[in-house]
């Protein structure tokens, strides 16, 4: 893993309310040595700019075959097989369960994007991200707000990039998620 994640830290972030762990069941058909899995199911990710998938009628996280009309894609062999576990916006997010990096299917087709090199990687940023979120108190100078908020964005995308730079590179949603949190839309 690339960060040190745990739960009692984002409890302590963000909420327990706020972090979302997997049932064994929806990761009955993912292979236990998957990286990645142990977060999912002991840890957990952060929710706010993170929302969980629906699992199917079985209790599991769908395939991206059972989620996503692939044809509106361009994805990687194999994809059809990686697990959908939840959303950003406009963006579903799967795990390749071969690897444990995360991928990101935008809601327009197009190229999928890797967005993470693992599945910490995405907590850090949505526990750093979440955290701002609920801490940040505004004052009566939204220039200073703005710029507050910038700077302290600026701050968790290089402690993100400094170990995994995917999430800021092509068409990763990412930057506009954090230009959005910079601006006060996710105040």
């Amino acid at each position: 893993m690339l960060f040190d994640v745990s739960r009692d830290r984002l409890v302590s972030m963000v909420g327990a309310e706020a972090v979302f762990v997997a049932t064994p069941g929806m990761l009955a058909d993912i292979p236990d040595g998957v990286p990645g899995y142990e977060i999912m199911r002991t840890v957990g990710i952060p929710t706010g700019i993170f929302r969980p998938q629906a699992p199917l009628n079985s209790g599991c996280f769908p395939s991206v075959a059972e989620k996503i009309h692939l044809a509106d894609y361009v994805a990687p062999t194999g994809a059809e097989a990686w697990k959908v576990f939840g959303w950003i916006p406009l963006t579903h997010l799967a795990l390749d369960t071969s690897n444990g990096k995360v991928f990101g299917f935008s809601e327009n087709g197009g190229s999928v994007q890797c967005l993470h090199a693992d599945l910490s990687s995405l907590v850090k940023l949505t526990s750093e991200l979440g955290a701002l979120l609920k801490s940040f108190v505004p004052t009566e100078d939204d220039d200073e707000d703005y710029e507050r908020r910038a700077a302290a964005v600026e701050h968790i995308r290089m402690e993100v990039a400094e170990r995994d730079e995917l999430p800021f590179h092509g068409d990763s949603i990412w930057p506009e998620v954090m230009e959005e949190i910079a601006a006060g839309m996710w105040s």
